[in-house]
């Protein structure tokens, strides 16, 4: 017989990792790219591939490799005077992985032949307070670009907004760029041009931004219009009644083209913008009966550069029936249920008059009309269970002229159980420096029915001033708030569904968030 020898075992399977690669270090670097070297690996079986590992701004990681035997590699398509950091991880055949070098960092050097960016700034709107623009920028060198931070200058005035990425640094403002060769995009190359747009808010003028620079090399800027429009011509009044007044006026020129006019009223001691028209008209509504103001009209071309004032027009209002009605008086509540309530009252004590103005205020805060009627008594409905208003009543004649709402107000309290909070508003301070800050407030309505018009109102506790508002019209008095929406944003989903505006607003001292809000008079929660 004869015996067969018993096969081998199989050899146990490889699971140790490599050791850690040296710390890479760097030479031949030019602008566009670097030579990394490192002291090999040590394995039991044989280190397979080096894995070269860019960390990126964005916090990503992109990798090149080399084989096992390779102990240096050229990274090519850099971006000139940018920053970057290495390290490297070696890879045995097995598919183990080693720990990873020491990271190093490495700056290329400046493109020092000729200019290295050329920016295109083209203004899309401005006017209100707020504007929108565009940069174009282009590669000049004969490198891509993958990696590079654009950065430009605003007026003090001048803000982007938080959404759009961009750093400050006090009238410095940036944006780090990452297009790769797997985005969609892909790099600009030599000759390419890849565009970015924002949006933000200005007090007084809206000036271009200036000192464009690309990795802190200056560019080439076109498209900034720095000629301001001509003077408009001295306003005319037509149509003149006792609230309004037609202004009319000769346009002003442009090398590019006017985008607006602002209209600027002069009124006792304070001076407001009360219209901003592209064309050469402007109705002005709400003056008071024979009142004396001054106007004049200032001209914008869409970079935002300001044109010198009209001359000034004097107009007086038509006086008109100045003596408004007597108080009502006697107010009193009836027929209260847990949704309404019968409101009835005497007066006016002197005068005639056309209708009564019904007021309405919930937990303190200010009267505000709800109602209108001429008779003497009225169904107030759309109440709270288990809540308490103030209402007041005030006498309006035919021109117009409103006696006091009554004082003090009338307390009422509906019947029933309280309804639970029906919304919830998240109030966010986004940016903050000294003396101002930037917020953003989003409503939620967590009730089953569709909201359509809404009222937001808070009180602040510090001496925060709303100075400029997005997404909505804001009113303040001392410390209480107003915001009500604009036509686009009037409706809020039921179930979840949200509005959002932001405003920006000086603070001195402290800057305490608001902790209590009303919407359209009624508590909502806190998010």
């Amino acid at each position: 017989m004869s015996l067969t020898p018993a096969p081998a075992a199989h050899a146990a399977a490889d699971t140790t990792a490599p050791t850690a690669p040296g710390t890479p270090s760097f030479t031949q670097v030019t602008p566009y790219a670097v030579t990394l070297s490192w002291s090999p690996s040590a394995d039991d079986v044989g280190v397979a591939d080096y894995l070269v590992r860019r960390t990126l701004p964005t916090g990503g990681v992109w990798v090149d490799s080399t084989p096992g035997t390779t102990t240096t590699i050229t990274i090519r398509d850099l971006t000139p005077n940018n920053q970057y950091t290495f390290s490297i991880v070696a890879t045995d055949a097995a598919g183990n992985t080693s720990a990873a070098s020491a990271a190093a960092g490495v700056r290329t050097l400046r493109h020092t032949a000729g200019t290295m960016c050329s920016i295109a700034f083209r203004p899309v709107s401005s006017g209100g307070g707020s504007f929108q623009s565009q940069l174009d920028m282009t590669n000049l060198t004969p490198g891509v670009w993958q990696e590079w931070t654009l950065a430009f200058t605003l007026a003090p005035g001048q803000q982007v907004r938080p959404e759009w990425g961009f750093q400050q640094n006090g009238t410095r403002w940036s944006q780090t760029f990452v297009s790769l060769w797997s985005s969609g995009a892909g790099p600009v190359q030599p000759g390419g041009t890849r565009s970015v747009t924002f949006t933000g808010s200005y007090t007084g003028d809206n000036p271009p931004p200036t000192e464009f620079t690309i990795n802190d090399h200056p560019c080439a800027v076109t498209g900034v219009p720095n000629t301001p429009p001509t003077a408009p011509g001295t306003p005319v009044a037509s149509g003149l009644t006792e609230t309004s007044v037609v202004l009319t006026w000769t346009p002003s020129t442009d090398d590019v083209g006017v985008d607006h006019y602002e209209v600027w009223r002069q009124y006792t001691d304070y001076v407001i913008r009360v219209a901003s028209p592209t064309t050469a008209t402007a109705t002005v509504t709400g003056l008071p009966r024979g009142s004396v103001n001054r106007f004049y009209v200032v001209a914008f071309d869409a970079a935002g550069n300001r044109s010198t004032p009209s001359g000034v027009l004097t107009v007086t209002t038509l006086p008109g029936d100045l003596e408004p009605p007597g108080p009502v008086f006697s107010l009193a509540a009836s027929e209260i249920t847990d949704s309404s309530v019968r409101l009835s009252w005497q007066g006016p004590m002197w005068g005639d008059f056309a209708l009564f103005r019904i007021y309405r205020s919930q937990g303190g805060g200010p009267l505000a009309p709800v109602a209108t009627t001429t008779a003497r008594t009225i169904v107030v409905t759309g109440l709270s269970p288990a809540t308490t208003y103030g209402f007041a009543v005030a006498a309006v004649d035919a021109a117009g002229n409103q006696s006091p709402p009554s004082q003090p107000p009338l307390p009422v309290t509906t019947t029933g159980v309280p309804t639970p909070p029906a919304c919830t508003v998240t109030y966010r301070v986004t940016s903050q420096w000294a003396g101002a800050f930037n917020a953003d407030v989003r409503i939620t309505n967590t009730g089953p029915a569709a909201i359509t018009g809404w009222t937001l109102r808070w009180t602040y506790a510090g001496t925060q001033q709303i100075t400029n508002l997005w997404n909505g019209a804001h009113t303040q008095t001392g410390a209480a708030v107003q915001v009500a929406n604009l036509g686009h944003n009037a409706t809020i989903g039921a179930g979840g569904g949200s509005q959002s505006f932001g405003f920006q607003a000086g603070w001195n001292g402290s800057n305490p968030s608001p902790t209590t809000f009303t919407l359209n008079g009624l508590p909502c929660l806190t998010g």
